[in-house]
């Protein structure tokens, strides 16, 4: 039980992965089909192009902070090894997921 929570955000980060591969592949599709999505305002275009980057930073400062007080631990806490891999795991497929979500927009 003690590695429950790596495992669980594993597997977390692998749904993330797995649903941006899926959201990529139905926006190209649909593109091949001849299909394009809605138009934005252009304030929502402004953000889909900021947005994903700054919360990229934020996960990148997140999971180093993580890794630093596990570092400074030495794991001897309850957070083991693979609940660290697990939570930097999900933290990078968040950010994989969020930017492939910005960039592939599916038709309505």
């Amino acid at each position: 039980m003690r590695n429950l929570p790596g495992i669980l955000m594993l597997a977390g980060a692998a749904w993330l992965v797995w649903s941006a591969f899926g959201r990529r592949r139905g926006a190209e599709q649909a593109a091949a089909r001849g299909e394009a999505p809605p138009a934005l305002h252009p304030s929502l275009q402004m953000m889909g192009g900021v947005m994903p980057p700054l919360v990229n930073l934020g996960l990148v400062i997140a999971g180093g902070q993580v890794a630093f007080a596990f570092w400074l631990t030495s794991g001897a806490g309850i957070f083991g090894p693979l609940d660290l891999i697990g939570f930097l795991a999900l933290l990078a497929a968040y950010g994989h997921w969020l930017g492939t979500k910005a960039r592939h927009r599916l038709p309505a």
